[in-house]
């Protein structure tokens, strides 16, 4: 168990540097347009930093540097080891104590070069990244849950005469944009949401969750707790009195008021991104 615990451990940083550092949860968005270019984007509700996710605890506390024997039967269940097993794999072991040391070093520098130069495995790391999201204009609210799952209430206002999107954290590496908004010279505006595609966004990650956490189900680590990432789950509009010239809702636009809405239910079984094309006012 604890050889496949640490060899998630090696795994997980380069994961993550190809796949997705933040991912949403439980969650509302909206992003309000007008014909004159003004828009509001709100979201509010979870946001997972998938660095600073028990699983790299998890797997730092299995990598303890000390030797454990591990034999299994044909079976793969586990049983005793021989002396001359003991004294194979513990040689084993030995040899690559440097190799190990190295891979272990080199996955926390990847992580913390993806993080701003933040060490996930520092407990002061989070209130550090705290810090660093409530300085940012439009970071309302910001606490850590814990496991790397924070609650998130944001707000943003502004003019669509320049690109905009969600989120954006200072000195942080890797992330896909949940929203983004393209200005184009048209007068169009292209609306999509990449972090809101749940295959594209959490396949990797939730596949070596699942391993562990199949892994982590012999009786000897009964006890210990496995990591589970939130998966999205929650509604994404977009509100406008602007031309809708594309949209990809299965319903397409109903009337509110003054407003046209689209609206986008993600689940985890959500595989095409939100996406829309405006008209402004020229």
């Amino acid at each position: 168990m604890r050889k496949i615990l640490s060899m998630i451990a090696v795994l997980a940083a380069p994961l993550l540097l190809t796949a997705c550092l933040l991912t949403p949860g439980k969650f509302t968005s909206n992003l309000d347009v007008d014909r004159d270019g003004s828009f509001t984007f709100t979201y509010d509700g979870e946001i997972f930093m998938a660095g600073m996710s028990s699983l790299m605890d998890m797997a730092a506390k299995a990598d303890t540097d000390e030797f454990e024997a591990e034999c299994h039967t044909d079976d793969y269940d586990a049983r005793e080891c021989s002396a001359d097993e003991v004294a194979e794999q513990r040689a084993e072991w030995e040899e690559k104590a440097a190799e190990r040391a190295q891979e272990k070093a080199r996955s926390t520098e990847m992580m913390k070069q993806m993080m701003g130069d933040l060490d996930p495995s520092d407990p002061e790391a989070v209130d550090e990244y705290v810090k660093r999201m409530a300085k940012q204009k439009g970071w309302k609210s910001v606490v850590h849950r814990g496991e790397g799952v924070f609650d998130i209430s944001y707000e943003m206002r502004g003019q669509m005469d320049r690109n905009f999107q969600f989120p954006v954290l200072e000195k942080t590496r890797g992330i896909t944009p949940f929203v983004i908004a393209i200005v184009r010279n048209d007068g169009t505006v292209r609306i999509d949401a990449p972090g809101f595609a749940t295959k594209e966004q959490s396949g990797g990650m939730s596949g070596m969750m699942g391993f562990a956490a199949m892994m982590s189900k012999d009786e000897k680590d009964k006890d210990r707790k496995v990591p589970t990432i939130p998966m999205p789950d929650g509604v994404f509009t977009v509100t406008t009195n602007a031309e809708i010239l594309t949209n990809n809702t299965e319903e397409g636009p109903s009337v509110s008021g003054d407003r046209r809405v689209l609206s986008w239910t993600i689940t985890p079984r959500t595989e095409n991104a939100p996406e829309t094309l405006l008209r402004l006012s020229q």
